[in-house]
């Protein structure tokens, strides 16, 4: 063989065991949503508690009411989204990074400006205005004295669904912390009313979308 030629050969060769390196893509940011009766999940509870209406269980109400004086009393919103952490399909796998987290209801009455503060105890489907003991105060021991979002209350023309971000509080919860919802406390007289894991529509029953930013867990 000529030298030119096997130059040529021992050239090809060696491009041919030059190693292919497979070309790897950052991770997908991964989307889950929690709606009752939606891809099978079934743990949303929720219920309005009254005032005037103390030992009454309104849980299978298609509606909910948050009103600082309804007919005289107020009224407040429990809510929670349960087994939504775990390492099953369509969970959060614990110790997850959250990236961002929203609570959307559908709302169908304007009215005043409603916080919405990180329950600190547990409460059943069955709470009532005294099983939570006159009502839940947002004293850092029932509920978070910090809001993690409110609204004005007012409603956009094209659409009844009201976003609030809830990003920290998940992210607690995903690290750790008891998952016990939350409680929604209107701020004046003019009820806020929104529909209920009850209503029959599914498409407007309230929803919990969470975005983990990667696979890696936090440390």
């Amino acid at each position: 063989m000529s030298r030119s030629l096997k130059s040529g050969f021992i050239a090809a060769m060696a491009i041919c065991l030059i190693p292919v390196v497979a070309r790897t893509e950052p991770p997908a940011n991964r989307i889950l949503t929690f709606q009752q009766g939606v891809n099978g999940y079934a743990g949303t509870i929720d219920t309005e508690i009254w005032a005037l209406a103390t030992t009454t269980i309104l849980s299978a109400n298609p509606n909910a009411s948050s009103d600082a004086n309804n007919d005289g009393g107020e009224s407040q919103v429990l809510l929670r989204f349960e087994n939504i952490i775990g390492d099953q399909p369509r969970q959060i796998p614990p110790k997850s990074r959250v990236r961002s987290a929203k609570l959307l209801v559908s709302a169908f009455d304007q009215g005043d400006t409603v916080n919405l503060h990180r329950m600190l105890v547990p409460f059943e489907a069955s709470a009532t205005w005294n099983s939570m003991v006159s009502g839940v105060s947002c004293d850092g021991l029932e509920a978070s004295r910090h809001k993690d979002s409110f609204t004005f209350g007012k409603i956009a023309a094209n659409s009844s669904e009201i976003v609030f971000d809830v990003t920290d509080t998940v992210q607690t919860w995903v690290s750790g912390e008891a998952n016990h919802g939350w409680v929604f406390i209107n701020t004046g007289g003019n009820g806020w009313d929104f529909y209920t894991s009850e209503f029959e529509n599914q498409s407007q029953r309230p929803k919990l979308v969470v975005e983990l930013s990667d696979a890696v867990p936090i440390r």
